[in-house]
């Protein structure tokens, strides 16, 4: 009775006042939908003009240091009184707090000290971390499209940014990318082959028949038994396929074909790096090799 109530009282998307509102409920029902554009252009744009004044700086401060002519001057910080040098020395560091942090190797005492002295995100710091975010997925770029076009409570002028894919990033933390990939493929094969799924009460945050957002667990819960089931198929079979047969050269074969299909999948489900995939085939071979030469009087492996 109580469940009832409250699915009752779930405020739908449309109940928001078309425009902003609305659109602004869209994206906070499904945080994959928070994108924002990098501007990578006018941000290099930016970047090349900061790092230009800075070089004229240094001339600047070279230019000087060649003219002076009291080379106690050069030798002292306290004594100099360049009025030039002293100048452009506090230009450049005004630059450079506006170009980069100072970088530090021991980041526990660079965090305590931002936090005292307030250190802030400046240029190059803040294009980092934009730079690193993860790229918007091409589905929720389409999904948002293809509602905007189909409500058109927002200008298009103010909605252009999501025709620039290749500078739209998603500002929601970083999933397990195989454990999405999967969720994505079971919720694409529920849609197609069952029919009754998108008429489930976990449909119940927008009342547009053409919207579908999904607030159950079921597809999680898919999605990680048939990884758990993947990963126990690569793990598991070659070594019953090496138990049944007893040819080396057969032996052999599954292994090498076992460990092709392990990294085919791990780099097909993942953002593995080559060197990650270079060590996880390693270890997945060796641990296949030795575990099934065990079961053998005559072993793949001898040892010296």
């Amino acid at each position: 009775m109580s469940s009832t109530h409250s699915q009752s009282h779930v405020k739908k998307i449309e109940d928001y006042r078309a425009g902003y509102p609305r659109y602004t409920a869209l994206l906070s029902a499904h945080v994959p939908f928070f994108l924002c554009r990098r501007f990578n252009r006018i941000r290099a744009r930016v970047l090349l003009l900061k790092q230009n004044k800075l070089s004229e700086l240094e001339e600047q401060l070279d230019q000087i240091d060649r003219d002076e002519r009291r080379l106690l001057l050069l030798g002292s910080n306290r004594l100099d009184t360049n009025a030039d040098r002293l100048s452009t020395l506090a230009e450049i560091d005004s630059s450079l707090a506006d170009y980069g942090t100072l970088k530090c190797n021991i980041s526990s005492i660079c965090q305590i000290f931002a936090k005292i002295w307030r250190i802030p995100d400046e240029f190059v710091d803040r294009s980092h971390r934009m730079l690193s975010l993860d790229v918007a997925e091409a589905r929720d770029i389409e999904s948002l499209q293809n509602w905007l076009n189909g409500t058109g409570c927002i200008t298009r002028e103010e909605t252009a940014y999501l025709s620039q894919s290749r500078e739209l990033v998603r500002l929601a933390p970083s999933k397990d990318f195989a454990l999405s990939r999967l969720e994505i493929w079971v919720e694409d094969a529920l849609i197609r082959f069952y029919s009754k799924f998108r008429k489930s009460p976990q449909f119940d945050l927008s009342v547009d028949p053409n919207v579908y957002l999904y607030s159950g667990s079921l597809i999680k819960q898919v999605a990680r038994a048939l990884l758990l089931c993947l990963i126990t198929f690569l793990l598991l079979m070659p070594v019953v396929i090496c138990n049944i047969t007893g040819s080396t050269s057969v032996r052999i074969f599954v292994i090498m074909i076992s460990t092709i299909l392990y990294l085919s999948i791990l780099f097909s489900l993942t953002k593995s790096r080559t060197m990650e995939l270079v060590l996880a085939g390693a270890t997945y071979a060796t641990v296949l090799i030795v575990f099934v030469s065990g079961q053998d009087d005559q072993p793949l492996l001898k040892a010296a």
